[in-house]
């Protein structure tokens, strides 16, 4: 009588046992997330669907040793970076949903030599199939980073000044294609480091010329990724310099290049009044450097070119030179 008592207790020991066994291995995952399993060897599979795990050596990752998978994104209350995490350290549920990735703004140069500073926007999601790469990578963040300003800067610098300017479209496509690209030529013999797991949806990015950019920044501070503005404010005097110079002497080599591009489809009189007043800016910035030193100075109008209104007079003439309309 006490062997079977023995028995039974012994029977439903082991079944109670089985049960909690397959409670605490039980997963059920959907669409829109998955668990990515390992074990002592390392990563294991990313499960699909609902079961239990009998391996008793293989756990779903989560805790302190998960791997941080987080991308930096816009918040938009503050219009600020900040980093999102697509792995819960303590479910382990990993987020399959589109997201976009904002990285700061980086540098990227035209086949002409325009340096720009571009804002990038890109939609992605994690390839469940590919998981074994998001496992591995030693920084998620810093790697879909990377990844997507090579691949806009490479298509960037295809193209001259103007053409880019033309084609943004084509560039935002040129670059998903690059991004694709990248995923299928790492998914051999499990690359590490080369596919990222990911699936690129779309490209969508804008671009300040770097000098503007720069202007930017000293006003109202550079952006970054923990929300806190950085205190790059510029001194009074180099505002007050930065403001003075507002005509045709503070053009840089791109600007003129840029106008230069313009000029291409404009007529000759357009061309002509438009040169006629970037002389008269100029003439006024000049002045006004010499008024701004605080010296007595004293300069002829003949110096100034502005003897006889000579620039004026010349516009009045070409105009009136010019034969009336329809005839």
């Amino acid at each position: 009588m006490d062997w079977t008592l023995i028995a039974q207790t012994a029977g439903w020991v082991i079944l109670a046992a089985f049960a909690g066994y397959i409670v605490w291995k039980f997963y059920q995952t959907r669409v829109d997330f998955t668990y990515m399993t390992h074990n002592d060897q390392g990563f294991k599979r990313a499960l699909k669907g609902r079961g239990v795990i009998w391996d008793v050596e293989e756990f779903i990752v989560k805790g302190s040793s998960a791997p941080r998978i987080e991308f930096v994104a816009l918040d938009p209350a503050s219009g600020q970076r900040k980093l999102v995490p697509l792995l819960s350290s303590r479910t382990g549920a990993i987020n399959l949903r589109p997201q976009f990735c904002v990285p700061l703004p980086f540098s990227a140069t035209t086949a002409d030599d325009h340096s720009i500073v571009v804002e990038a926007r890109v939609q992605f999601s994690l390839n469940r199939d590919k998981m074994y790469f998001v496992y591995n990578v030693q920084d998620f963040g810093l790697a879909i980073e990377t990844r997507i300003q090579s691949a806009v800067r490479a298509e960037v610098g295809k193209r001259e000044d103007q053409q880019l300017r033309a084609g943004l479209s084509d560039v935002e496509e040129g670059a998903v294609k690059r991004l694709r690209q990248a995923e299928e030529d790492g998914d051999e013999s499990h690359e590490i480091g080369i596919a990222l797991g990911v699936k690129f949806h779309g490209v969508s990015f804008t671009y300040t010329a770097a000098a503007d950019y720069a202007a930017s920044v000293a006003a109202t501070g550079a952006p970054s990724v923990s929300g806190a503005r950085g205190a790059t404010e510029a001194a009074p005097g180099e505002r007050g310099r930065a403001l003075f110079r507002a005509g045709a002497l503070s053009l840089t080599p791109q600007q003129v290049d840029k106008l230069a591009d313009q000029f291409r489809t404009q007529t000759p009189q357009a061309t002509a009044a438009f040169l006629a007043m970037l002389e008269m800016q100029t003439r006024q910035n000049i002045a006004e450097a010499l008024a701004a030193s605080g010296q007595l100075i004293v300069v002829t109008p003949q110096e100034l070119g502005l003897a006889g209104a000579t620039v004026q007079g010349q516009v009045l003439a070409r105009a009136a030179a010019a034969p009336p309309p329809g005839t």
